[in-house]
């Protein structure tokens, strides 16, 4: 049969053994000698008291499993329900989410033939269960608040985004920001149990890449527009191995696709590609660290982590101060303050700590950095400002009476930063 006449998805099954123990060598065995091209995750990572493991299984559009032949080319005679009858003789429950076999070609209907999600059932009884009539449901009411709060994540923000951003999330978030810049590149360091990828003042400061750490897990989230962030597991697949030798396969196709099975089942791909198509990124590069290290992946957890980040072009010396490497520079740092002094720090800081890093050498960013780097220049032009204004006022009617009012008070505005920002630099 042709190789692309049926649909396939790589599904997520766990498989356990009654007493608990490691069931994942005799998974492989069964999966190896009924030919799935499947692969197990966390392969050989300690058992750890662990009650499941999780393979990787190809199942068609109806419901079947693939498998080789004798000749390497892909079939789907295997059912789910041989499948899990298989894995029962050895003592193993198989926990696919196939739960029972359709067959297209008969008038039976399939809502009929799969019966009832056991899952949905059970939800639907502990909710019975739990709210019955006369309870009072005011026992919660004493209950520790922090039990249900969000545990706090260390962030590392990577994107194109300014100081004047650090400084309003560090309001917002009452939390401390360490900002750093190199290129037009930006690192934002907070802990926070929220999210903040969405903090951008324009599409020029994006991507946000932010890597999270929260006690042995990290994980990528990516937000490049409206559609919100894009989560990344670079250690969800990396210890992934394919239950048959693909080196034995002699047919090519058959091997191009159980390594694509592999390496692209999880969709990360396919997000990639919708990344690229709004930013800069090397798609090749970003999913080699996300693909099993026994596939071709980049080998290393941190490993994994930079060559993520690098995919999209960050600067090294930002990715080695994320992973505690020495950096140039202190950082600016950006303690939680109230809203008005916040605004009154961003005036007196200038427009130019909005501005994205891509577009400080544009000719009024520029202009801006300049004035601010030269107060007395900046205290000259408000006065012209402000004479202006008056001539205006005193002289025009109706709009340009009201543009005349407008420009005094833009020229006071500017004179009272000016003129902070001269005492300062005094100090």
């Amino acid at each position: 049969m042709p190789l692309n006449s049926f649909g396939v998805h790589l599904s997520s099954a766990s498989v356990d053994r009654g007493d608990g123990s490691d069931p994942r060598a005799s998974a492989r065995d069964i999966l190896s000698l009924l030919r799935v091209p499947a692969g197990v995750r966390d392969a050989t990572a300690a058992w750890d008291d662990r009650e499941e493991a999780v393979l990787a299984i190809p199942v068609t559009d109806d419901g079947r499993v693939l498998t080789l032949s004798e000749a390497d080319t892909i079939e789907s005679a295997l059912t789910a329900s041989e499948l899990k009858a298989a894995f029962e003789e050895k003592g193993l429950t198989l926990w696919l989410d196939v739960d029972v076999d359709v067959d297209v070609d008969t008038d039976v209907d399939a809502d009929e033939a799969i019966g009832f999600d056991p899952v949905e059932e059970l939800v639907e009884d502990l909710i019975d269960d739990s709210v019955e009539v006369g309870d009072d449901e005011s026992e919660d009411a004493g209950a520790d608040p922090e039990l249900f709060a969000a545990a706090a994540v260390q962030v590392f923000a990577f994107s194109h985004r300014g100081p004047a951003v650090a400084r309003m999330l560090a309001t917002a978030r009452r939390m401390t920001v360490d900002h750093r810049e190199s290129g037009d590149w930006s690192l934002q360091q907070f802990e926070t149990s929220e999210p903040t990828g969405d903090w951008s003042t324009s599409k020029a400061e994006l991507p946000v890449i932010e890597l999270n750490r929260a006690d042995a897990a990290a994980w990528f989230e990516v937000t490049v527009g409206n559609g919100g962030p894009v989560p990344f597991w670079t250690d969800a697949e990396r210890d992934t191995l394919p239950v048959l030798d693909i080196a034995t396969i002699r047919v090519p196709e058959t091997v191009e696709i159980y390594r694509r099975l592999l390496t692209e089942g999880d969709g990360s791909r396919d997000e990639l590609l919708e990344i690229a198509a709004a930013v800069r990124l090397d798609v090749d590069a970003a999913h080699r660290a996300l693909i099993p290290e026994a596939l071709g992946g980049v080998i290393g957890a941190e490993a994994r982590e930079r060559a993520f980040l690098a995919a999209f072009g960050v600067a090294p010396d930002l990715i080695d101060a994320a992973f505690g490497g020495a950096a140039a520079g202190a950082p600016r740092r950006f303690l939680p303050v109230g809203w008005r002094t916040a605004l009154r720090e961003t005036a007196i800081a200038g427009a130019g700590e909005f501005t994205p890093l891509t577009r400080r050498e544009r000719p009024f960013a520029r202009l801006g950095d300049a004035l601010r780097r030269r107060p007395v220049v900046g205290l000259a032009l408000s006065f012209a400002e402000f004479a202006a204004g008056v001539w205006i006022t005193s002289r025009g009617r109706g709009a340009g009476r009201t543009f005349g009012v407008l420009l005094v008070i833009d020229a006071l505005i500017d004179a009272a930063i000016t003129i902070t920002r001269i005492r300062r630099s005094r100090r």
